[in-house]
């Protein structure tokens, strides 16, 4: 008599376990890089939106022939362009000769604010709504300030840093030095 042995066909015990333990350490090395991908991207959104408003004013400033002002709200979460010579408690009028004047005004991503860096010398101006001024371009695609200096931020990550130089008008990013510490409750110091 023969005894046949069938060949069974499948994974051992053993080699499952090992397969499973490869994809928890792969999984423990990975995923704090995953999460960090989400974070910087809406950084770099609520950056590319500062940049978007600051060639929107200068081109404003340009195509009005009139001073159009970058401006944050006091919590940070906003940003917007408005001419420099508007009241922006005065209701916007049009005449039929001429067009409403250029406002817009963009919101942060969520839990990203903007906090302006001020020098001793030049004190922050705020408006009657509290909509403080960065920056004032010029119809001759200059800004008003030598430079302006905002920080991006999101807690736990480092800042984005955009400056906006005054002979151009325009805007340069790199990022901070320090993770920003504290809670995303408006724009702090």
């Amino acid at each position: 008599m023969t005894v046949r042995t069938r060949n069974r066909r499948g994974y051992s015990l053993i080699e499952v376990l090992a397969v499973m333990a490869l994809l928890i350490v792969l999984a423990g090395i990975l995923a704090p890089t995953i999460r960090t991908f989400g974070r910087d991207s809406k950084l770099k959104a609520g950056t590319d939106t500062v940049r978007g408003r600051v060639a929107d004013a200068r081109g404003a400033a340009i195509e009005f022939n009139r001073p159009y002002r970058l401006s944050i709200s006091p919590d940070g979460t906003k940003v917007r362009i408005a001419p420099d010579d508007l009241n922006s408690d005065s209701a916007v009028v049009a005449t039929d000769d001429q067009d409403p004047p250029t406002i817009i005004e963009s919101e942060m991503p969520k839990d990203i604010t903007i906090v302006p860096e001020s020098d001793e010398e030049m004190a922050q101006v705020a408006d009657s709504n509290g909509w403080i001024r960065v920056a004032t371009f010029l119809p001759n695609g200059t800004c008003r300030e030598d430079s302006a200096t905002l920080q991006v931020r999101e807690v736990g990550s480092y800042p984005m840093i955009v400056r906006i130089r005054g002979l151009t008008a325009t805007a340069t990013v790199t990022t901070g030095t320090s993770v920003v510490a504290g809670t995303t409750s408006g724009a702090q110091k």
